[in-house]
């Protein structure tokens, strides 16, 4: 602005008492523009703004016709005006004072047609003055010029480092969008994409897709017994095992939880089986958290697609329907989606909802199964064994429901009911005159549960039960995981006076080491090796063995599934201790074990289960 002014100052006016106009003019201009700082000052830029404009813009004009009209230097400064009205103002100051220079200039043009020009230039502004003035507002116009150009170029780069920002924002975005937090793997919307674009591409003549539906097994067993952190660890080290195997054009994703999920295009001719044992070999591969070895395996589910109608989420549940059998049959093994397994997955359903009710209902019942002493004929303690028999339309049996309830969390609350129960009809037992041990089954999933030792102590305090005569069965799988958690819960319920036996001792792969360490009481034989026995030198072997080194170590042998007299006759011949088997009786409930008891105790000799039900309509 004081370029500007010293600029147009140049020109020569008329004065008046001694004071040239354009002094005045000057003079009045500045004192208008004081305001613009009290404008500013109270924030009104935008009115600052015009107000500097409009008073600008008159001064530059006054001076434009004082010095000579359209030959005044003061023209040059209108262009700079229209700049800053450009870059600075709103629309509506901009097209105003635009439309004024217009008219200003149009004046100052007609003034020349007429010769009618306030101060002839010639006369008035000397060539010095002139030059000078044509200089100062020259530099003003370059100065404005090139403060504006840097600034301009300092947005553009900016807006350019802003618009870098946004780029690599939208991939990171994109990134978090398609791939899964914890693994890098694809996530399930990925995956899905990834799938319809494959499944838009095949040539189901030659190809097929290969579904594989992949579930750790007895994963929450490692979260319950170390922490989440090392059960991220190990999913992220079975994520990359898992990418390992994949070529570059299959998928790998995980779903959520510990389920992922590979599928692969391949020609029909494809070892498809291949894939899925090297998926669960890479799987089992040793896993180590805080410095021991966890053994982890997966249940793969496997869904051929062969047409393009099937959608991502019908081909996952048809996988995750094989997996879920997977599971069922064993787990650590790997099973094919089939029409009829989509009708077995829906009895599964039908099992679960039923149990639910079930249990909610008070239709759950226990039966007791006698272990025989196979010395005195008498009866030491008797199995507690979970029917469904009431409010069960579809005739579920054992074998039907007992493996949903182990694959599922409803066997945390089955369980603590389970041994509720168990604890009050050994009570009853007792208080009736009979002494004798009860045995419950616990799975993997109840002995890893936090709250599992309250569940037993407080079973046993509400029945008013010796824990002495309470035996919990467990798998040798439980008793092979070498955690602290899992031993100090155990030593505690041995500590309370709990017998622990092993249920189907010599099937799985049994360590000597742990018989000592965790003082098992009981070792359960396997009826696989019971009915081999007589037939089978391989079985008679094993369970000599087993016998023998149980005795060794002050171990109680029962052999399951005795059914023949000659069984039971080689059982006692090599030391076994206890039998239990329809020999002697099936399951029964309570009253009826009750009568069996009773007839027992005074016969002192228990007969077979066929005379036994002859004269004893109350198992009936």
């Amino acid at each position: 602005m004081i370029s500007l002014f010293l600029g147009v100052a140049a020109v020569e006016g008329n004065s008046v008492l001694g004071v040239r106009y354009m002094t005045i003019a000057l003079s009045t201009g500045a004192l208008l523009l004081l305001y613009c700082f009290k404008l500013l000052r109270d924030g009104k830029q935008v009115q600052a703004g015009a107000v500097f404009l409009w008073v600008t813009t008159f001064v530059i004009s006054y001076a434009a016709w004082v010095g000579g009209g359209l030959l005044s230097i003061s023209i040059v400064c209108f262009p700079v005006l229209l700049l800053f009205a450009g870059l600075f103002a709103e629309a509506f100051v901009f097209f105003s004072v635009g439309s004024f220079l217009v008219g200003v200039v149009v004046y100052l043009g007609m003034m020349d047609v007429l010769d009618t020009s306030f101060n002839p230039i010639e006369a008035l502004v000397p060539a010095e003055a002139r030059l000078g003035g044509f200089v100062s507002i020259l530099l003003t116009s370059g100065f404005c010029g090139w403060t504006f150009g840097r600034d301009m170029r300092g947005a553009f780069k900016a807006l350019n480092s802003e618009h870098q920002l946004v780029v690599e924002s939208q991939a990171v975005i994109q990134e978090l969008a398609y791939k899964d937090a914890l693994t890098g793997l694809l996530n399930r919307a990925a995956a899905k994409e990834a799938y319809e674009i494959m499944l838009t591409n095949i040539n189901f003549n030659e190809e097929r897709i290969a579904f594989y539906f992949i579930d750790l097994d007895n994963f929450k067993v490692i979260n319950d017994l170390f922490d989440h952190e090392a059960g991220d660890q190990l999913l992220i080290t079975i994520a990359n095992r898992l990418q390992r195997l994949t070529r570059q054009e299959d998928i790998a994703c995980r779903l959520g939880g510990d389920e992922f999920v590979v599928f692969v295009r391949a020609k029909a001719s494809f070892d498809f089986d291949g894939l899925a044992q090297r998926a669960m070999s890479a799987v089992a591969q040793p896993h180590y958290i805080l410095g021991a070895e966890a053994e982890v395996t997966a249940s793969i589910g496997i869904a051929l697609v062969s047409e393009k109608g099937l959608s991502f989420d019908e081909v996952r549940k048809k996988s995750d329907m094989a997996m879920y059998k997977a599971k069922q049959s064993g787990k650590n093994k790997y099973h094919y989606y089939s029409e009829s397994l989509h009708t077995e997955y829906m009895k599964s359903l039908n099992v679960l909802n039923g149990l639910k009710d079930a249990l909610s209902e008070g239709f759950l019942d226990l039966y007791f199964q006698p272990q025989i002493n196979l010395e005195t004929n008498k009866i030491d303690s008797a199995e507690a064994l979970l029917r469904w028999n009431r409010g069960n339309p579809y005739g579920f049996n054992p074998d039907d429901f007992i493996p949903v309830i182990e694959s599922t969390e409803l066997i945390h609350d089955i369980g603590a009911w389970v041994i509720q129960e168990a604890c009050r009809a050994c009570k009853k037992w007792h208080e009736q005159g009979h002494h004798i041990s009860i045995a419950v089954n616990v799975s993997a999933l109840q002995i890893t549960r936090f709250n599992f030792y309250s569940i037993v102590e407080d079973a046993l305090k509400e029945s008013g039960l010796d824990a002495n005569f309470l035996e919990i069965e467990l798998t040798e799988h439980v008793l092979l995981t070498e955690n602290m958690e899992v031993r100090s819960r155990l030593k505690a319920l041995k500590d309370l006076g709990i017998k622990l036996a092993i249920d189907d001792f010599g099937t799985g792969y049994s360590n000597m080491n742990y018989l000592t360490r965790l003082r098992v009481d009981v070792l359960k034989l396997d009826k696989s090796f019971i009915s081999e026995i007589n037939v089978s030198k391989d079985s008679r072997v094993i369970v000599t063995a087993i016998i023998e080194m149980a005795n060794v170590l002050g171990m109680q042998v029962i052999a399951e599934g005795v059914e023949s007299i000659i069984q039971r006759n080689t059982l006692r011949e090599l030391g076994c201790g206890l039998g239990q088997g329809f020999l002697w009786s099936k399951a029964l409930p309570n009253l009826a074990l009750l009568a069996f008891l009773d007839s027992s105790l005074k016969s002192g000799y228990l007969k077979v289960l066929d005379d036994y039900e002859q004269s004893n309509s109350v198992l009936n």
